[in-house]
């Protein structure tokens, strides 16, 4: 299905996997990150959206999970079940920079994509939402 994946790649990525994998989202106009976090064992959810945590839920609570479990099968499949599962593990929403204007988000996402630490669940950069 996907050519550009050959075996050596798939067979590298799922015996030594990455300790994130990141997902750039694109819903309804607006851009996030979704983050395999390996490290923790959850999928990080990084939004710039100024949303309150209950519009955050209502918004992206839906998609998230349908987004973890048709991901979860990509990797299941690509690599023959031998990518850890993923499919029950936690969404939580990361502490990011918001943004101040609304079609601002495709460019926080791409410094989420470049800065995320997942390890320690922060950015390596401030983001200075005002400039």
């Amino acid at each position: 299905m996907f050519s550009f994946f050959n075996n050596s790649f798939l067979t590298l990525f799922s015996t030594i996997p990455p300790p994130q994998v990141f997902l750039p989202v694109l819903q309804k106009m607006h851009w996030s990150v979704y983050c395999v976090n390996l490290v923790h064992g959850q999928i990080d959810i990084l939004d710039p959206s100024p949303w309150t945590d209950q519009q955050q839920k209502e918004i992206l609570g839906g998609i998230a999970h349908r987004i973890r479990k048709r991901l979860n099968d990509i990797f299941q499949s690509f690599t023959g079940g031998r990518f850890i599962d993923f499919s029950h593990w936690g969404l939580p929403y990361v502490p990011v920079p918001k943004v101040v204007v609304s079609n601002d988000c495709g460019f926080f996402t791409m410094l989420f994509l470049e800065h995320y630490d997942g390890e320690n669940r922060k950015l390596n950069i401030n983001i200075d939402p005002v400039r």
